[in-house]
């Protein structure tokens, strides 16, 4: 079963990513989506997801008004989960306080998450590509898959046909076992993408078609183009094919480094009315 994990802060955009991983979660069928709110407060807390409350006794005012919150935060939960749940798709809320990136790198490996969705702004500045405070600090820490889609992009019901980019290097291939997987869990078919400068295009297919059998990459079609913007040409490609997704593996640098290593990943990010899987090659060189 694919454990996906939604981070919310009730905002439209956030509410975006939620939608999305619930058709991931229908199209996926073994699916469970946890949804996660997190604050911070300078006592600890524990609260549930299923109801009540352990705070210790000597919590300051202000921290008083932090429990509020939470519990306030835990009815909305709850309402969207009972919104969104269904017979296919069934939606845990969790409320966890604490310091973000460690609340969230230790709830990704207690709940074994595997994948991460949500939405994005598309704005122009860095601070506004994803939605909420702390969502920059999660991309710092998260190990695992990330989906991202503009929050006002209409997105596909279902995705039915993947484009996956690729520069032919073999760190990059590090992705195509997880893309094999998820593309058969989907039923969805792989466009291997290459975007060069050179007109020498049948060499290109011929290399392209080498190394994705070198790679065991399944059930593809490939297509080199010429584009003099590596990103523009993902997204013409895209366009042009009616492609629900388009995939891409990062370098792997480190913190948010990582997502946005290259212009590409970040262009894509931000500009592409479809849903964007980034990869980070440091997540799958473990």
């Amino acid at each position: 079963m694919e454990r996906i994990l939604v981070l919310t802060d009730f905002s439209d955009i956030a509410r975006s990513g939620l939608e999305e991983a619930v058709r991931l979660a229908e199209q996926l069928g073994q699916a469970e989506i946890l949804l996660l709110n997190t604050e911070e407060t300078s006592q600890g807390a524990d609260f549930s997801s299923t109801g009540g409350s352990n705070f210790y006794m000597d919590i300051s005012e202000g921290d008083r008004f932090v429990v509020a919150i939470l519990k306030r935060n835990k009815e909305r939960l709850q309402e969207l989960a009972m919104q969104y749940s269904s017979e296919r798709v069934r939606i845990i809320p969790f409320i966890q306080v604490g310091p973000v990136q460690e609340t969230v790198d230790v709830f990704i490996h207690n709940h074994k998450v595997d994948l991460i969705v949500m939405g994005t702004s598309g704005e122009n500045t860095f601070e506004e590509y994803f939605v909420g405070n702390h969502t920059e600090q999660v991309l710092r820490i998260a190990n695992v898959p990330v989906i991202t889609i503009k929050v006002g992009d209409r997105a596909p019901k279902e995705v039915r046909s993947i484009v996956l980019a690729t520069d032919m290097s073999e760190k990059a291939a590090r992705g195509i076992p997880y893309i094999n997987a998820l593309a058969g869990k989907l039923g969805a078919q792989l466009h291997l993408l290459h975007v060069t400068r050179s007109r020498k295009l049948e060499q290109k297919r011929h290399d392209m078609d080498a190394y994705a059998r070198a790679h065991g990459l399944a059930g593809y079609e490939l297509a080199a183009i010429t584009d003099s913007d590596t990103e523009d040409g993902i997204k013409r490609y895209a366009a042009q094919i009616g492609a629900d997704m388009i995939a891409v593996i990062t370098h792997g640098r480190d913190g948010i480094k990582a997502l946005f290593a290259d212009s590409v990943a970040e262009k894509l990010v931000r500009e592409s009315s479809i849903p964007v899987l980034t990869i980070n090659r440091r997540e799958i060189a473990r």
